[in-house]
């Protein structure tokens, strides 16, 4: 996607609710929650956007990061309060690496009103389609050209749906890590773009299960060339009989895996394999 392949993206049911209150206190407070409990906190002094106290200095530091790209896309968003207290909410675990970066800076630019793809430039980086999920209403198809994007809404058929599910692997990958990893390790050709766009279109025409699972397993075997790393499969799921599929940055997140088999017989046998943690398609795609 970097480099202008077309991919398949789903939104997800579960995303980030923003809240701002205004105040009067010259200072920017932050509190994060999941529903795990609240997992950063951080006051800022506003405009200066020093830190006076955080629980975390990462995180603090990113909001930082962000807040400055923030004000130099957009100069007056400095008047547009004297101080406030800002809540963000996610509706799933953040180690589960479902989009709370992306809709945080999708929230962050809409407070600001400027451009999220923009923001996400100049601040993490990345090829964009988690900013274009955080504004889906259900699956697409996300393309990048230089500057401009190209988005297309799609749909599978409930013979694809039903056999898809989402396994957690319990290593959660960082954005800007994984870009620089690839950058510096993948080799591949305007051919090998040119193949994966052509995958892609397949995937969202088949109706067919087994020619689903058959193009999955032809971009994993050319992502793992092109990576220099082993698939997933084999890996980690070498006993497994059906397709799966790496997700994102290779080796963390979830996998998406094919089943013939009920939910829960499913989930039971992914737990006999080491993975707990598994949704089906329609636990969590915004449909």
């Amino acid at each position: 996607m970097l480099d202008g392949a077309k991919a398949l993206a789903v939104p997800l049911k579960f995303g980030q609710h923003f809240t701002v209150n205004n105040t009067q206190a010259k200072t920017l407070e932050w509190e994060a929650k999941s529903p795990e409990g609240t997992w950063v906190k951080a006051i800022l002094r506003w405009p200066e956007l020093e830190v006076l106290e955080t629980t975390g200095k990462v995180h603090a530091d990113r909001l930082v990061l962000l807040l400055q790209k923030v004000i130099e896309l957009s100069p007056v968003f400095i008047e547009k309060f004297q101080g406030a207290r800002v809540e963000t909410l996610l509706d799933f675990n953040p180690a589960f690496g479902f989009g709370s970066s992306s809709t945080l800076i999708y929230c962050l630019a809409t407070w600001a009103g400027i451009d999220p793809y923009k923001l996400q430039q100049q601040s993490f980086g990345g090829s964009g389609f988690d900013i274009a999920c955080a504004d889906a209403k259900g699956p697409i198809t996300y393309q990048r050209f230089g500057e401009q994007v190209e988005i297309k809404n799609v749909d599978f058929s409930s013979a694809i749906k039903n056999h898809l599910y989402f396994v957690y692997l319990g290593n959660k990958q960082q954005t800007f890590g994984s870009i620089q990893k690839f950058r510096e390790n993948a080799a591949y050709s305007s051919s090998d773009i040119q193949t994966i766009t052509s995958i892609t279109n397949e995937l969202v025409k088949t109706d067919s299960i087994g020619e689903f699972e058959r193009l999955l397993a032809e971009h994993e075997k050319l992502m793992s060339r092109i990576l220099k790393t082993p698939t997933v499969k084999s890996s980690s799921f070498s006993s497994y009989d059906g397709c799966v599929k790496s997700l994102g940055a290779w080796g963390g997140d979830f996998v998406l895996v094919t089943s013939h088999l009920p939910k829960q017989v499913f989930a039971d046998q992914m737990k006999e394999l080491g993975f707990p943690v598994s949704f089906s398609y329609h636990d969590l795609v915004l449909a």
